[in-house]
């Protein structure tokens, strides 16, 4: 039974990888630059292209929807998704204050944008094992 489960663990570390490579910028503008284009291409390609969210999604079902750390993760995801979403549809409407256009020019670490590949994998074997 363990086994399936270092599996999972193994798949959500690519997805999470695949998912921070192509998001991946220096400024969190230019993180939802990379989003907004698959938004404008199709918003289901742009669902397509968080394959993290659906594994876990899985995950949760295939455990028979037991553990709140595994539905805490599909809502930290879910979260993650709506809130870029968001910020994409108020920078198209113009309705973002200024300071928090100043702040999506600011410099973000390197190592920011792939800090969830160590804390969902984390967080999904806290929950498995």
């Amino acid at each position: 039974m363990e086994k399936i489960y270092i599996y999972f663990l193994i798949g959500l570390i690519l997805c999470e990888l695949f998912e921070s490579r192509w998001q991946y910028a220096s400024t969190m503008g230019g993180v939802l630059e990379n989003i907004e284009r698959y938004y404008k291409k199709s918003i289901f390609l742009l669902l397509l292209m968080h394959p993290s969210f659906y594994l876990v999604l899985f995950i949760l079902i295939y455990n028979g929807a037991h553990g709140i750390l595994l539905g805490i993760i599909v809502v930290m995801k879910g979260a993650d998704i709506a809130t870029k979403l968001w910020m994409i549809s108020s920078l198209e409407k113009g309705t973002l204050s200024p300071e928090f256009r100043a702040m999506l020019s600011m410099p973000i670490p390197h190592w920011m944008p792939w800090i969830n590949v160590v804390i969902y994998p984390a967080l999904l074997s806290l929950a498995l094992f």
